[in-house]
């Protein structure tokens, strides 16, 4: 993401303050980002258009790789290479816009956002200053998580990545330059190390393998090896390059594949893709091709070095880091995805605020005299920045901007938390295990579900604790239902490993004798129509795909695999002589709790749902066929008690989401405490 160009030393400079030897500058690379740059905002502005537009942050990848290798092997060899001028040079090319961008969000999430949001955008400017976003948005990602659009700096992990491999790609080249180890091979060795990990997790835990810098690590090397190619010169490659230049016509070729590549995988990559993995090899030997020809493709020469798109190439780092803020602080602030007229006047301000970051703020700090002393100071600012950060998620995002106590009461209804408890069944915890609490340490009854069985868990606990029975819950993971022997797959991957998390629930339940009655619920519809309901779009996770492990993909519909899967966890419960309790659902919003209020501190159009509720006949249409299947399953089963949530929340023409100042969900599908609460209170003699 970072361009290297060509800084004009100063001759009174002392040599740490003198910049490193830059490599000739290439107009077709800066050409070349500025695709990648629009690609991205395309995609993040416009994914109905550009679906696949995220390839442009692989393109970055290739780039970066390739020109700070250059830059580092081209200084070696001339022995004027010093880490302490390399990564001051760093600081010099990041800081500026950086800091300016990661203030702007401070500053304006101050107005703006809600103490929840605060808190969560004061996380991520400190790991953002301390460039580990990549870790921290991987740790975060869950289905209680914010939506990914609603986080402003979202968008930093892939900066992460690059400055986590600028730390030890230096130390690699010198160690092997000066210990006469073979960089080359060196690098060959960590390239396919990386992407064999790529490729092993991508299935099991593509978070992982997106966020980590361990499985991206080969983009940038690609870049690497292209560049010791192009400056070492082997022989191989030299004859191979040698019967390239006799026939121009070749060069043309590969550059123009490369180009057709970027713009297959802008056009038709999409999120449900396992990406990255074998598909991203396509942008970055898009890319690496495109590199290889130089000036010597007219591609190069005519179409990537065209002035306009230069320009654009030379304001991508200031473009990239102003657009997603931009478009995230206005979903935030609409509580959905803005009208397009709203995103494409944000496009246009993310690039008159580049153009002022480039040539007012950039340009200034990076080149001219005292370039110590502005290393020093823009250390400082992104350390102040990082503090900052601290402050803000330590205060609970400074609940005192707010003083009204009904707004006061409605943000608390926003929060959903229960600690896990350390209980019968919770001793083998990991990551990969199911949520489990309990109110005792021998729970008679138990609640076995995806993330909607954790949220009326809530509501039953205290209940039954009144009564004198400890009840517990088990599962409760991301889109994980209770049923026996079914996988959970988006994206083309298996990333909720559902055997675990649901089947192991179920199982471990069956076995347990001293559990007498389980409750099971999910939120079915989403399941049989893989598609979540309303404005409300699962982009996040992709279309859902059921099937039964060790059966292939499509051969059953998702409503098959549900209706079989739950017609065997039935009869496997009830054969273990548990009482079962099923319970329809909580009627889907289709819409973010938060636009029934005019709580927000700034908003763009004002936008307020009301009445705060779904049309009853919206909700029965959404849970017909669903409820029509499992009525059918339940009425051969008599002696399972069934509960429907919905006639707590619905009268006959609407179903609520909040009354009375109340809100009874914390997003739109998740009910809050006091909403489990009011549900179960409503219908608990029913229980």
């Amino acid at each position: 993401m970072v361009v290297l160009m060509p800084e004009k030393a100063d001759p009174n400079a002392s040599s740490s303050e003198r910049p490193l030897i830059k490599p000739s500058y290439r107009a077709d690379i800066d050409g070349l980002r500025a695709l990648a740059v629009l690609a991205v905002i395309a995609f993040h502005a416009f994914p109905e258009w550009v679906s696949g537009g995220f390839i442009g942050v692989d393109v970055f990848f290739v780039i970066s790789g390739f020109l700070i290798t250059t830059l580092i092997q081209d200084s070696l060899q001339q022995q004027s290479f010093s880490f302490r001028a390399f990564y001051a040079s760093r600081v010099r090319r990041l800081f500026p816009a950086l800091v300016i961008v990661l203030l702007a969000c401070q500053v304006f999430g101050w107005f703006a956002l809600l103490a929840n949001e605060y808190k969560a955008l004061g996380k991520h400017i400190a790991a953002s200053t301390a460039f580990i976003p990549n870790f921290i948005f991987w740790s975060e990602s869950g289905y209680f998580d914010y939506a990914a659009d609603a986080k402003p700096l979202l968008h930093l992990w892939s900066l992460g990545i690059e400055e986590q491999f600028y730390l030890f790609w230096p130390i690699v080249i010198w160690l092997g330059l000066n210990y006469r180890v073979s960089v080359f091979k060196v690098s060959i060795a960590i390239f396919l190390g990386s992407l064999a990990l790529n490729l092993m997790m991508i299935e099991e835990a593509p978070l992982a393998a997106f966020f980590s810098p361990l499985t991206r690590m080969w983009e940038l090397l690609s870049g690497c090896l292209l560049a010791y190619l192009v400056s070492s010169k082997p022989p191989a490659f030299e004859a191979f390059n040698a019967k390239l230049g006799s026939i121009k016509l070749i060069r043309h070729a590969i550059s123009l594949l490369g180009l057709v590549l970027l713009l297959l995988g802008a056009i038709l990559f999409d999120q449900d893709m396992l990406y990255p993995g074998v598909w991203a090899l396509v942008p970055v030997l898009g890319t690496c091709f495109i590199i290889f020809t130089g000036n010597q493709s007219w591609i190069n020469t005519s179409v990537l070095s065209n002035r306009f798109l230069v320009w654009i190439g030379l304001i991508s780092f200031p473009l990239y880091l102003w657009h997603w803020p931009l478009l995230s602080f206005a979903r935030i602030m609409e509580g959905s995805k803005p009208d397009w007229q709203i995103r494409a006047v944000l496009v246009a301000v993310s690039f008159v605020l580049a153009i002022l970051t480039y040539y007012f703020i950039e340009q200034p700090i990076r080149f001219g005299r005292n370039l110590r002393f502005k290393t020093y100071v823009l250390i400082m600012a992104m350390s102040l920045l990082g503090a900052l950060g601290l402050a803000t998620y330590s205060q609970d995002g400074f609940k005192s901007r707010t003083t009204d106590k009904a707004i006061e009461a409605q943000l608390t209804d926003l929060k959903f938390d229960i600690p896990d408890s350390e209980g019968w069944y919770c001793q083998d915890m990991n990551h990969d295990s199911p949520r489990c609490h309990s109110t005792g340490p021998n729970p008679s009854v138990v609640v076995i579900g995806d993330s909607h069985a954790l949220t009326i868990y809530s509501g039953l606990r205290e209940r039954f604790k009144a009564k004198g029975q400890d009840i517990g819950l088990y599962g409760a993971s991301d889109g994980c239902p209770p049923l026996l022997n079914v996988v959970i797959q988006d994206q083309g991957g298996d990333f909720r490993n559902c055997l675990k998390k649901g089947t192991q629930a179920v199982q471990r339940v069956i076995a347990d004798a001293a559990i007498k009655e389980v409750i099971l619920t999910s939120r079915g519809p989403m399941y049989t129509t893989a598609k979540g309901f309303g404005d409300v779009e699962l982009e996040q996770f992709g279309s859902w795909v059921l099937h039964f492990d060790g059966e292939d993909k499509g051969v059953r519909s998702n409503e098959e695999v549900f209706a079989l899967g739950l017609t065997k966890t039935l009869d496997a419960l009830l054969a273990a002589g548990k009482k079962l309790t099923f319970l329809h659902d909580v009627p889907e919003l289709g819409f973010d709790i938060r636009s029934c209020f005019a709580f927000r501190p700034l908003t763009i159009t004002s936008k307020v749902v009301s009445p705060c509720a779904v049309s009853r006949k919206e909700f029965e249409a959404r849970t017909e066929a669903y409820r029509a299947m499992v009525n059918k399953i339940l009425l051969q089963r008599p002696e399972i008690k069934v509960i429907d949530l919905s006639a707590a929340l619905c009268d006959e023409k609407w179903c609520w989401g909040a009354r009375d100042d109340t809100l009874f969900y914390i997003d739109d599908d998740h009910l809050s405490h006091r909403g489990a609460d009011y549900v179960v209170r409503k219908l608990w003699d029913k229980f």
